[in-house]
């Protein structure tokens, strides 16, 4: 076996094939039945990947390690690896994605990888790797288990198809006193520290056993995840329900559209204020949502979204607008250190604190 660099933009054309039937073969097996991206838009994004030698943000090395690799048996690509680094508030996280063949797991290719991953991720400053997409009881999550990974929560993945949904179901009365308010891309001016103020409800839902927290959420954290979301070509929808008296967004939920599965979008965070609890708003912004999209965005078929396995609640109002069961995923996390003591790859150290939970790494719902 040989382990070499991914080139991105500068790969051969038939490693970027052999890359994508790897991450078909990998996702239809994990997530039957889930959208996929096409492959002329996985190419697209893999070949867009950074040069390996390039720093990626300002303070790091000049030269910094690849963040990508291939394990090849010959001409054959049977492992790749890549990392994400996720900045946010002084924090960097390291999340990592690996894909083995079939036929060559349990034969040490996936921990060849991780070896290179980890390597990587100490030179670039990381002190926390999170896995943020694994299916418990999976071949990968065992796996992860076993080289140093902890499962820190467990959410349920629910789905929606909108073609089964009869749309009286979203025929929802708004609450008295409440009128709902919607748009996309960037939230209006008028509302824009109402609704900053209302996003730290989201800090009620249930983290398990993360070392992340929730972030404070101010006007400038909303306009620049605003600016991150149309930076990546995402579109961003959100509903709030405004208390007419006071003025103060009440409630809210919010979905991504993702370009390159058109078919299919994100349930981001949704939350109810305390003080406006128990009148069924997140039902509400929730079916007006699914309103709004299910009538004026053409092809749209799936909706996923991603809830605390202990959030009861929230999960029965998805069920209540026509969300299914479709899946246990774990978020892991690992230091290091704890990678060190499984795989024995030298010099380093666990760090104890908290961090501040990035927005791209998983979604709740309060």
């Amino acid at each position: 076996m040989e382990i070499r660099p991914f080139l991105g933009a500068d790969a051969d054309p038939s490693e970027l094939k052999q890359r994508y039937e790897l991450y078909a073969e990998d996702r239809r097996s994990v997530f039957p039945g889930f959208p996929i991206q096409a492959y002329e838009q996985y190419v697209a994004a893999a070949a867009a990947c950074p040069p390996s030698t390039v720093a990626l943000s300002e303070g790091l090395p000049p030269v910094a390690p690849p963040l990508q690799w291939s394990a090849w048996q010959g001409e054959r690509l049977i492992g790749s690896v890549g990392v994400s680094l996720v900045e946010e508030d002084g924090t960097l996280v390291a999340v990592p994605r690996i894909e083995v063949a079939a036929d060559h797991r349990r034969r040490g290719v996936g921990t060849a990888l991780l070896h290179r991953l980890v390597s990587a991720a100490q030179a670039r400053g990381c002190t926390t790797l999170v896995a943020d997409a694994v299916r418990i009881g999976s071949a990968g999550a065992l796996w992860a288990n076993r080289v140093g990974f902890r499962t820190t929560q467990i959410f349920s993945w629910q789905m929606l198809h909108i073609p089964d949904i009869e749309p009286a179901r979203w025929q929802l009365r708004t609450p008295a006193g409440y009128r709902l308010e919607r748009w996309t891309a960037a939230t209006p001016e008028p509302l824009v520290a109402a609704f900053a103020r209302a996003r730290n409800a989201i800090a009620d839902s249930p983290l398990g056993d993360t070392s992340l927290v929730h972030p404070t959420w101010t006007v400038e954290r909303l306009r620049r995840v605003e600016a991150e979301i149309a930076a990546d070509g995402d579109t961003w929808h959100c509903v709030v329900a405004m208390h007419e008296r006071t003025g103060d967004v009440a409630a809210f939920t919010e979905l991504l559209r993702d370009p390159v599965r058109p078919a299919l979008s994100w349930q981001r965070d949704t939350a109810v204020v305390r003080a406006h609890r128990g009148l069924g708003l997140a039902r509400t912004v929730k079916a007006a949502m699914l309103r709004w999209l299910s009538a004026e965005v053409p092809g749209l078929d799936r909706v996923v979204t991603s809830t605390a396995a202990e959030n009861t609640a929230m999960r029965r109002v998805n069920e209540q607008v026509g969300y299914l069961p479709y899946a246990e995923i774990g978020m892991l996390e690992a230091a290091p250190a704890e990678i060190e003591a499984k795989l024995s790859i030298p010099g380093a150290r666990r760090s104890q604190q908290r961090r501040p939970l990035l927005q791209h790494l998983a979604d709740f719902e309060a």
